[in-house]
């Protein structure tokens, strides 16, 4: 069976590049969407929700040491708001997402230097072997019971979390050696006591849209959006677009609170760009309508449905 991917959002799509001849098998030619399921990490829910449920899986159950161990260190690498609030936070946020895990593993396999330790894949592959492990030898010796529930759990929330931050990876893939580069990631963010996703869309376009023009890489066009939906503001978005010096910012929040605390904030935001040499248009921050999550606007509990 040979499949082409087609598009990623707002599920992945795939179409059959050699379907069957037999008559019973002609209602597979066409595309197959990967829906949410519970057997299904592909359209997992957020990262956020992953980290929750190992929080509490940790709580609740009496984990062998290892298991313990490395989603501890899972847990701790959870980013905080003054991480990120200043550019080097950030940036290892960013770095340590996930999404560059092979490339910074080849880089090692290269002989240069590769900071994998904190990197929130390599965290999950690791307390994924060690909750294999550890069901294993449970297997081994029959002992069947709570515990076992406890890692079945633990290892399908693991699976989830890979499979989101792949799709990530694969949303981030060059689709066209013309086409502006992309990348798409997510960060589990500790907020006031709760757990959420920071999502990130970065695009780089050069210069005149042509990546074949001999440009300066100082002219390049960046736009990156930030998407947040913290329980205590209400869905926010921040989109930007940074050429040279000039930075085109807007924002949007579902909370009115929220957009006059923003639009006061403004100048003082206007002052601090200008220290830097940097020269800030923006508009007043607009109304956002929150979109539903795609696990809500998809039917659950279906893995594959085949569309002709």
């Amino acid at each position: 069976l040979k499949l082409e991917v087609t598009q990623l959002d707002p599920v992945p799509t795939l179409r059959v590049l050699n379907p069957l001849a037999s008559p019973a098998a002609a209602n597979v030619g066409g595309t197959l969407q990967l829906l949410p399921g519970n057997s299904s990490g592909i359209a997992s829910s957020p990262l956020a929700n992953v980290v929750q449920a190992l929080q509490t899986s940790q709580l609740a159950a009496a984990l062998p040491p290892l298991v313990a161990e490395s989603v501890g260190q899972l847990l701790k690498q959870v980013s905080r708001p003054g991480q990120l609030s200043q550019a080097d936070g950030l940036a290892a946020a960013v770095r340590e997402s996930g999404v560059f895990l092979e490339s910074g593993l080849q880089a090692s396999a290269k002989g240069r230097p590769a900071v994998l330790e904190g990197d929130f894949k390599a965290g999950l592959f690791r307390a994924l072997a060690r909750v294999e492990a550890a069901l294993a030898r449970i297997e081994a010796l029959g002992l069947p019971g709570s515990d076992a529930e406890a890692l079945l759990e633990m290892k399908r929330e693991l699976e989830s979390g890979l499979g989101r931050i792949t799709l990530h990876q694969l949303n981030s893939q060059p689709s066209d050696a013309q086409a502006p580069r992309h990348w798409q990631l997510e960060i589990p963010l500790q907020l006031a006591g709760s757990l959420d996703s920071l999502r990130m869309e970065i695009d780089r376009e050069p210069a005149g849209g042509d990546s074949n023009a001999q440009s300066s890489p100082e002219d390049d066009v960046w736009r990156v959006k930030l998407q947040l939906e913290p329980k205590a503001l209400g869905a926010v978005e921040i989109s930007m677009q940074l050429q040279g010096d000039a930075l085109a910012l807007r924002f949007a929040a579902a909370s009115d609170g929220v957009r006059h605390l923003i639009d006061a904030g403004l100048p003082m935001l206007v002052r601090a760009l200008e220290s830097h040499g940097i020269t800030l248009t923006s508009s007043p921050a607009a109304e956002l309508v929150p979109r539903k999550s795609r696990e809500e606007n998809v039917r659950s509990g279906a893995t594959v449905d085949v569309r002709a």
